[in-house]
């Protein structure tokens, strides 16, 4: 079972690392290219930061940060130290963390393809500004950490039953 989630890993980092070299050779910054009109598009950018560029000035130590986490929650996983529970959801934010980490050190930037006007259009009525372009790495991170929260919420539920108190 240990071998599984690190199969995942290593399947999405190759995956991720093809959509991004495919990116980099067919896309150009500021073309944007509906795949589900309205919802999903494909765009391109390097960006050396995180989210909106937040950290721009930061690309060696994020990288770093990201290859770090990635490797830690694989040794974690590869020695069984993880709750059955949380095992797939950390495989996916492991495999996304080493996809943007690693493109990080190689290229100096990470390689956003996504782009999706919904979310823009939500994002501008929250912050005035557009939803960041993102990869298939991003989606893993957030769907990871997505998980972890109902996991916990649902542990959550179990330990404390409606209408009960927790113990202060």
């Amino acid at each position: 079972m240990k071998w599984r989630p690190l199969l995942l890993v290593l399947a999405l980092l190759v995956a991720e690392g093809l959509l991004k070299a495919w990116a980099v050779a067919t896309l150009e910054p500021g073309v944007n290219r509906p795949l589900i009109p309205g919802v999903l598009h494909l765009g391109f950018t390097l960006n050396p930061g995180m989210a909106w560029g937040l950290l721009g000035g930061f690309a060696a130590p994020l990288a770093v940060l990201r290859v770090l986490v990635g490797t830690g929650l694989v040794g974690a996983l590869g020695l069984g130290r993880v709750p059955h529970r949380w095992i797939w959801p950390l495989a996916l934010i492991a495999a996304g963390a080493l996809g943007n980490g690693l493109d990080g050190l190689m290229r100096g930037a990470v390689v956003d393809y996504l782009t999706s006007p919904l979310l823009d259009t939500v994002s501008r009525l929250v912050s005035k500004a557009p939803f960041p372009i993102f990869n298939l790495s991003d989606v893993l991170v957030c769907a990871g950490t997505g998980a972890l929260f109902v996991l916990a919420w649902r542990q959550d539920r179990r330990v404390h039953p409606r209408g009960s108190q927790p113990q202060s």
